[in-house]
């Protein structure tokens, strides 16, 4: 390429180089050319060099931009969600002391199995034992007391049985008062008329008079031993029914007792410490002869002495985003990456979901159930779970290299013509692992969609398709 000369001379100045560059592309020069060059430029000696630079300027090649297509696939897509996981225990339980004393013995220490009740430690309470020794005794005294009341009670009914025999006799003899009476009220009147007829003395008449009054006065005092009998059995129905209150006080006044001396007995079986269930003790805070206080009944919670977990299942939660929550459910199919075993993903579903998302978070809580009776887990190992949300058939789909982003982030494909000229439309995408991407909305399936290429293509212009 000749250089350009400051002005015509006998000598000018040559540059030569060995190649034209063609859009970008180097073009190498043959030595036929090389000698034309070197021609062209001794010919610059004779016509000076503005006469020469319309001779020696190389024409330009123009050559069409090449491009790779790709046609979208129609292709099952899974939804999935990838978040991070903890794996938590099945159930976890702080253990503390329901009453105040000292621990004389301690069983168990980190890293121990425990069966379901299994003592953990026993607290020594000396004065709950006094306690209870005296709740047995007023215990015994209450049912002595009850015996007493049941004892005077039959009295009672003795004496009420008595009474009614008494005026069932009272008005018996009532009866039989009656019955005189009217036989010597007969008498009498018998006498009279006898003595009208003077067929009878009135020494006869008197006797029969007299026999009469006496039945009279007979029977007024059958009817007052009646009413008598009638009173004492009035008193012994009460206090009969005097005697069974009593019992009833008594009675009561036993199964108070008892009721205390059960409480009493449930407190002391607080001074043992169990297990709630099977599980491994992951933390212990006591040691023989420490003294507790006891659960207080408000304020400031007690230290936990024991941590018990349940590890041979364990819970893996996930937080789902909200733009996830609502594909999540129970039975989506879930993978489990954790740290501490790497390349050694966990197969499982989704047990339950919380349906709510976290004011503060905005997220859904989802657990997995996992057995982890090879113990090869643990409680606060950290991993991701990705949750097969949902399956799209028959998607249409693209390579995430052909799929661009405007200036203000609109998605858009170039697609070409059958001319091989480019053309910009917009698509609305769906889901994106990565690698492909979802075409909701904008092509059909038939198109040529350009891939990736360096530079930039303007709509209208005319590319050179380049097989894959």
């Amino acid at each position: 390429m000749l250089a350009r000369c400051e002005h015509r001379c006998a000598e000018p100045i040559f540059q030569v180089i060995s190649g034209v560059v063609v859009k970008g592309e180097m073009l190498p020069i043959s030595q036929k050319c090389l000698r034309g060059t070197i021609a062209a430029g001794c010919l610059c000696g004779f016509l000076g060099c503005d006469e020469m630079q319309q001779v020696a300027e190389p024409p330009v090649i123009e050559t069409a931009t090449r491009v790779e297509v790709v046609q979208p696939q129609r292709k099952d897509i899974r939804h999935t969600v990838t978040q991070p996981a903890t794996v938590h225990p099945y159930h976890q339980a702080d253990i503390v002391a329901k009453v105040a004393g000292y621990f004389e013995a301690v069983y168990v220490d980190i890293g121990d199995e425990v069966e379901e009740g299994q003592p953990l430690a026993k607290l020594s309470i000396p004065e709950m034992d006094k306690q209870r020794d005296q709740a047995v005794a007023r215990q015994q005294r209450l049912a002595a007391e009850l015996e007493r009341a049941t004892a005077a009670a039959e009295v009672a009914a003795a004496q009420r049985v008595a009474a009614k025999a008494e005026v069932e006799e009272a008005l018996s003899n009532v009866e039989q008062v009656v019955a005189r009476l009217i036989a010597e009220r007969a008498d009498l009147d018998r006498v009279q008329g006898l003595v009208q007829k003077q067929a009878a003395t009135l020494a006869m008449l008197d006797d029969a008079q007299s026999a009469h009054d006496v039945s009279v006065a007979t029977k007024v005092a059958a009817e007052a031993a009646v009413r008598s009998s009638e009173a004492r059995l009035q008193i012994a129905i009460a206090e009969q029914k005097a005697a069974e209150a009593e019992i009833a006080t008594a009675r009561a006044r036993l199964d108070e007792s008892g009721k205390e001396v059960e409480e009493i007995d449930t407190m002391l079986d607080y001074t043992t410490l169990r297990a709630p269930f099977a599980g491994v003790v992951t933390s212990r805070d006591v040691d023989p002869g420490d003294f507790v206080s006891g659960s207080p009944a408000g304020g400031e919670s007690q230290r936990p002495l024991f941590h018990v977990d349940q590890q041979h299942r364990l819970r893996v939660r996930v937080t789902v985003p909200e733009r996830d929550a609502a594909d999540v459910d129970a039975g989506d199919p879930v993978v489990i990456d954790c740290d501490a075993r790497p390349g050694k993903p966990i197969e499982a579903e989704v047990t339950r979901v919380a349906r709510r998302l976290d004011p503060s978070t905005r997220t859904m809580v989802a657990e997995v159930d996992l057995d982890n009776h090879d113990t090869l887990l643990l409680p606060g190992m950290f991993g991701r779970a990705t949750i097969t949300a949902r399956v799209q058939a028959d998607a249409l789909v693209l390579p995430a290299s052909a799929v661009r982003m405007s200036s203000v982030g609109e998605p858009h494909v170039l697609v070409l013509d059958a001319e091989s000229r480019v053309s910009r439309v917009p698509v609305v995408i769906g889901a994106d692992d990565g690698r492909e991407i979802e075409i909701v909305d904008g092509l059909t399936g038939n198109e040529q969609v350009v891939d990736a290429v360096v530079g930039t293509i303007e709509p209208g212009q005319q590319v050179e398709v380049v097989r894959r």
